[in-house]
């Protein structure tokens, strides 16, 4: 979650910011005693300042540097279980995959064992018709010789009955 700006903290301390430095008059030879004091007390003063800015910017730091791990945690954590969802998706697919590849080419066994009892049963009818054919042929070559001698036979009779009348 981003944080709004923070609040900015001026620690630049000036004479005038410091109302217990000009707040005493200082009277004769004790007053450049009090002005050192009072500057040892004024540098102390900006000394612990300056400490607690920097323990501010310290802790304001740490408190930065936990948020941060925790979001890049919390991020790693959402791209390392996409990375692993799709990786089981991309299995199962293969899976899948790989199931309906084996039924085509179950599919396709099939069709080509179906294509070669066809053509081995095309080729034996086409023989068989040959066959028939060629059988048919010399049956019909038998009648026709059949035929010729039952002509033949009737022109004998014919011709043994005309030539009784004569």
């Amino acid at each position: 979650m981003p944080r709004g700006k923070g609040k900015s903290v001026d620690f630049d301390l000036q004479d005038d910011e410091l109302p217990f430095l000009g707040s005493q008059d200082s009277n004769g030879s004790n007053g450049s005693e009090d002005n050192a004091f009072q500057l040892a007390f004024a540098e102390q003063y900006i000394a612990t300042r300056e400490k607690k800015k920097k323990e501010q910017q310290r802790k304001f730091l740490a408190g930065a540097k936990k948020l941060v791990s925790k979001e890049i945690k919390s991020a790693a954590e959402v791209i390392t279980e996409t990375a692993r969802s799709v990786e089981e998706l991309f299995q199962a697919f293969t899976i899948n995959y790989a199931t309906e590849e084996d039924c085509i080419r179950n599919l396709w066994l099939a069709i080509v064992e179906e294509e070669r009892k066809l053509q081995n049963l095309s080729k034996r009818f086409h023989s068989a018709v040959i066959k028939e054919g060629e059988e048919c042929e010399a049956e019909q070559i038998k009648g026709m010789g059949k035929a010729q001698e039952a002509v033949l036979e009737t022109q004998r009779v014919i011709d043994y009955i005309y030539s009784k009348k004569d």
